[in-house]
């Protein structure tokens, strides 16, 4: 019995030792083995999340420009009225200020036209040289209607005195029923000018743009900025007294033997339409 009793015991303790044993090894493996799905998931982590994060962003953006471009039905439809109304709004603007600027154009035409016998004629303008200056152009009048070369081109121009003859350029040219225009922004074209105020005499023979740029025959030539300037009568393309502008800048030379002017027109070189026409002989 004794001996019973002692196997007994022995079988209890290695039984308890064993299911011990069994569970230390099961925790260790456990332990074990989440170490390595950690290490497992950490590395492709590494490697995935990058990619997952170009792909994201790539979509996000892909997104934001669909919702941008598109949008909603809403969104479209409005955007698209808009537009519509947008473009009308310009071209009523447009219409209006080519309506402002024809009415001021036509006023001072009919007022010249009226008081100024020695216009001959009207012309419009059916073609220019290519750029933004009107340099050289075409008009729809020619020896039939007795336009003939070295006739003057002018527009009606405001001044203090009313409304007079502004210097466009002169006729180079002459078909039928067609003609060519050179204007005083032709860089060939060089302008005789004087002082309105006095008799003090120049020439134009450069072009900056829109700007007239020449000097004084007289250094000491009393000119400043504002003054007007007319054609000379000089060089014989000219007749005297015809606006050609005001004086925007006066510069003297180092040497003080040239006083360089700068004069700007009234008469817009960007956009005509018509024309006057004057006699180019007798003109006074």
């Amino acid at each position: 019995m004794a001996k019973f009793g002692y196997n007994n015991k022995l079988r209890k303790r290695v039984f308890f030792f064993a299911v011990t044993l069994f569970l230390i090894l099961t925790i260790t493996i456990s332990n074990n083995n989440k170490t390595y799905m950690s290490i497992g998931e950490n590395a492709i982590g590494t490697v995935i999340t990058p990619v997952n994060k170009v792909f994201y962003v790539i979509g996000s953006k892909f997104k934001e420009s669909v919702h941008y471009v598109f949008g909603t039905k809403k969104m479209r439809e409005d955007n698209q009225r808009l537009t519509v109304e947008n473009a009308k709004l310009r071209k009523n603007v447009d219409n209006l200020n080519k309506v402002i600027g024809d009415k001021r154009y036509l006023q001072e035409e009919y007022e010249l036209l009226s008081k100024d016998r020695t216009i001959k004629t009207k012309a419009f303008i059916t073609g220019k040289d290519p750029g933004n200056i009107f340099t050289r152009f075409s008009i729809d009048k020619g020896s039939m209607d007795k336009i003939k070369k070295g006739d003057i081109v002018i527009e009606a121009v405001s001044s203090n005195d009313g409304i007079e003859k502004g210097l466009v350029g002169v006729v180079t040219e002459v078909g039928l029923n067609h003609s060519k225009v050179d204007t005083i922004m032709n860089s060939g074209n060089n302008v005789g000018f004087r002082l309105a105020k006095s008799e003090d005499v120049g020439i134009l023979n450069e072009k900056e743009k829109d700007i007239l740029k020449g000097y004084m025959y007289d250094s000491n030539a009393d000119v400043k900025v504002g003054d007007i300037i007319t054609t000379s009568g000089l060089g014989g393309v000219y007749p005297r007294d015809i606006k050609i502008g005001e004086v925007t800048e006066v510069i003297k030379t180092k040497d003080n033997f040239t006083k360089i002017i700068k004069c700007k027109s009234q008469i817009n070189f960007n956009n005509m339409y018509r024309v006057l026409i004057v006699d180019g002989q007798g003109v006074n």
